[in-house]
Formats: C-alpha cells, sequence, structure tokens
C-alpha cells in the first residue's frame, strides 16, 4: 500500500495502517499480550485525530500519548520490538512535528 507521510493525516493513517499490520503479525507469531495491549492504547485514539480541526487534540498525541507510547516500549521486554516499532513510526512522527509548531 502506496501512502503519503508527509500530511498530517497521511502520517496518521502510516501509524494506523502499520501499527495495526505489526500488532497483527508479532502478536500472531509471538503471542506477547503486552505489546498487543501497549499498541491498542498508541492506536486507539489515532482514527479520531483524522480530520481533527482541535490543535490542542494534536498536540496532546504528540506530547502526551506518544511520549506514553515510547516510555511503555521502553518497559516492553523485547528490544526488536522495541527498535522495530521506533524505526516505523519515526518519519511519520517526524511530519507530526512539523505540524506542531
Amino acid at each position: 500500500m502506496k501512502m503519503e507521510i508527509n500530511t498530517r493525516e497521511g502520517a496518521y493513517l502510516w501509524i494506523l495502517h502499520r501499527g495495526l499490520s505489526l500488532l497483527r503479525d508479532w502478536t500472531n507469531h509471538k503471542k506477547d499480550y503486552h505489546i498487543a495491549i501497549l499498541e491498542a492504547e498508541h492506536l486507539h485514539n489515532i482514527p479520531s485525530l483524522l480530520n481533527e480541526t482541535n490543535e490542542l487534540r494534536h498536540k496532546y498525541y504528540f506530547d502526551k500519548e506518544r511520549i506514553a507510547y515510547i516510555e511503555g516500549l521502553k518497559r516492553i521486554d523485547c528490544a526488536e520490538y522495541r527498535e522495530t516499532m521506533l524505526r516505523t513510526y519515526s518519519e511519520a512522527w517526524q511530519t507530526l512535528e512539523r505540524f506542531a509548531k
């Protein structure tokens, strides 16, 4: 699936698509439910941010929810998953950071 990550909407769609795909793949093979809970907590508000006009909600995602997710990754006892997810989301987060300023 070709997705543009250079817009806010594209970045959110990328995070949602990749997050759900990797969540499915990872939990099917590893059966790690801590990862599933962390990923679901991270992704569950993303659909409500699509076409959201309230800039404070975008700021809250970037400054609070994203940071909470990163902190949660640090507590997961799987460096491979942590590194994969940080790498997967990095470009989309860079796009969101540009819009947050």
